[in-house]
């Protein structure tokens, strides 16, 4: 095959961002073009697309046909195409000589000329059914997510004793540092900082205050361990939080608020100390372990009866349950007794399923029929660390984002892109990564996805901000670590970029607790501290309450519609409807050329021009574009 020439970089120009049309995913019953720019003095003999169905196998080759001429010795070359099946699709381009054909191929979204069709990925198209929709009332809003052990402690509320009591541990003292592995052994989490949901209530204006729309729970259900992640019981709140009857007077009272609950759906696996497995014999069923004829014995696995079984990680307190068993999944989601339908009747708006990878299709398909059934508004958000649109789990290429699974995921690649921007100030790297989603996101989710900077399940962001790598801390530091004034200080400027941009870029920022008063910590458990009431970085609260305004008094302009501005070096501009946003982190001005506009929020001032705005040093800013 021949070697390209020297000068074949500059020959050909495409970038889906800026040449397919819709721009961004594409509904099925969307029709859509391709433009592609090639130098007048490139000489070929075809030049084709060839898209390739991931689920059919299916492969479609077009020619591309000449358009018109264009500006500095270019010419416009298109082909377009009839709606397309939902489904996700993978292209490139090949270019034809005589006697032989090269690839135009994705390099970071702009192409790239190769002689080798594996060098480069392709570009992907993502389509979606076009009756797919989101709930209108979470797109603009705020979120707020709390670990319900280490929020508040409400003295108004006496815990009751649990099945599971005596291996259950309580701290007297609400700023106990909670037990781990590395402080203690046999570290299994059952330490309880004995926080409940009438100390959540009791802050009910503080969440107002933030403008806060929605909160994530972490699980509430019954369970011997703080996390609740291992569950005993579907249908009841943890004695340590309340009552069911409590529950639903506290969905309702947030609701008269206009602020909605979410709750954790935990159903990739039970707890082993459960009425499902009931593996230490603490509740009055015959679970899964005490009994081959339990009627519940056909969701888990068992190697060797009893105490050989598929556990969640290697766990043995997280048995995993068949999630294609039919009686379990009925279980789940039955439209009327389904453990779904119990918690959205007493009044949830929804759920965040924890390890959404670990579902299969159907399993999901049915989740949403049912969470939909009772209330067509609810919103299910997944658990998925990767691009949702592409991923792939148990090697299952996934159909999250087509239209029948999930609404939202946590958006954990831009969280991942925030946090490098701001600390090394790579503009463009960041901008490719915010831009890869923005494609291949269908709208209605991108509106909806869930933008956090931290959770109980990594890091806090002050802690990632202030450290190069926080696992080079040695782990006997950890449980009891203070920031210097100097790492404080350095941490807290990056973390008001950082939620700036977090923002303003598309879909719901959520605000994982205490992150808005300078909590800061490693990973589990020192991650999940109890809020600090009496001890608020008030600067940085008071940051968050004025970002939490803006956002809020101009809410219309964060649903829908995003482009990037201007990217150059350390500096970043988007817009979002009529407000600009700008993010400054060179130690020089920057000038947004063709943008003016009055200032609505940030940290310095602007200074607009005829022709443009320069916007200072070190600056992140919204305005309105004049």
């Amino acid at each position: 095959m021949k070697t390209l020439y020297s000068g074949d970089e500059n020959m050909i120009k495409f970038n889906p961002t800026k040449n397919k049309y819709p721009q961004g995913a594409l509904k099925n019953n969307d029709n859509f073009y391709f433009e592609v720019f090639i130098k007048d003095d490139f000489y070929f003999n075809d030049f084709k697309i060839i898209i390739k169905n991931e689920f059919t196998g299916e492969v479609i080759s077009k020619s591309l046909e000449f358009k018109e001429k264009a500006k500095e010795n270019y010419s416009a070359y298109h082909v377009t195409f009839e709606p397309f099946n939902t489904g996700l699709y993978f292209y490139h381009f090949e270019v034809h000589f005589d006697s032989f054909y090269v690839y135009l191929k994705n390099d970071k979204l702009d192409s790239k000329l190769v002689n080798s069709k594996d060098e480069l990925p392709d570009w992907q198209l993502t389509v979606y059914d076009k009756n797919f929709t989101t709930p209108d009332w979470y797109k603009g809003s705020i979120m707020y997510q709390i670990f319900p052990d280490r929020f508040k402690r409400s003295d108004k509320y006496t815990a009751k004793i649990a099945k599971n009591e005596n291996v259950r541990i309580r701290h007297e003292n609400w700023n106990s540092v909670p037990h781990s592995s590395i402080t203690h052994e046999n570290y299994g989490a059952k330490d309880f900082l004995m926080g409940n949901l009438l100390g959540i209530e009791e802050e009910k204006e503080y969440f107002k205050k933030l403008n806060i729309e929605s909160i994530y729970l972490n699980p509430i259900v019954e369970s011997p361990e703080n996390h609740r992640y291992s569950t005993s019981d579907y249908f009841n709140v943890d004695p340590y939080f309340g009552t069911n009857e409590q529950f639903e007077k506290f969905c309702k009272d947030f609701k008269d608020d206009n602020i909605r609950i979410i709750l954790d759906g935990v159903f990739s696996h039970t707890g082993s100390d459960s009425i499902y497995f009931n593996r230490y014999n603490n509740y009055d069923s015959i679970g899964a372990y005490n009994s081959q004829n339990s009627p519940y014995y056909s969701w888990f696995n068992f190697i060797n009866f009893p105490n050989e079984y598929h556990s969640w990680w290697g766990f043995d307190n997280l048995p995993t349950v068949i999630k294609e068993n039919k009686e379990y999944s009925d279980f789940i989601n039955n439209m009327d007794s389904g453990v779904v339908n119990f918690w959205q009747k007493l009044g949830i708006a929804g759920w965040r399923l924890d390890v959404a990878d670990e579902f299969p299709d159907e399993f999901l398909d049915r989740i949403r029929k049912s969470t939909k059934y009772y209330d067509k508004d609810a919103l299910i958000i997944g658990e998925v660390w990767e691009d949702a649109t592409n991923k792939i789990s148990y090697n299952t290429r996934r159909r999250y984002f087509l239209g029948n699974q999930l609404d939202s995921v946590m958006n954990y690649p831009w969280k991942n892109a925030i946090i490098n921007f701001v600390k090394n100030k790579n503009a463009e790297d960041f901008t490719h990564e915010i831009l890869k989603l923005v494609e291949n996101y269908p709208r209605p989710a991108l509106d909806a996805v869930m933008n956090l900077l931290g959770s109980h399940d990594t890091e806090r962001v002050l802690a990632m901000l202030a450290f190069d790598n926080p696992e080079d801390v040695p782990v006997h530091e950890r449980p009891t670590y203070k920031m210097s004034n100097e790492q404080y200080a350095k941490a807290k400027e990056l973390l008001k970029y950082a939620s700036f941009i977090q923002f303003t870029l598309p879909g719901v920022p959520c605000i994982y607790y205490g992150d808005e008063i300078g909590m800061y910590g490693f990973r589990d458990p020192y991650n999940r501290l109890g809020f600090t009431h009496n001890d608020k970085d008030e600067d940085l609260l008071n940051h968050y309450i004025e970002l939490s305004n803006f956002r809020n008094e101009n809410k219309d302009d964060f649903i829908t519609n995003f482009k990037f501005i201007y990217t150059n070096n350390k500096c970043v501009a988007y817009r979002r409807n009529n407000i600009l946003c700008v993010v400054n982190l060179d130690s020089k001005a920057h000038f947004i050329e063709n943008f003016s506009g009055d200032k609505l929020f940030g940290n310095n001032e602007v200074y607009s021009t005829p022709f443009g705005t320069v916007v200072p040093p070190k600056s992140y800013i919204a305005m309105k574009i004049k």
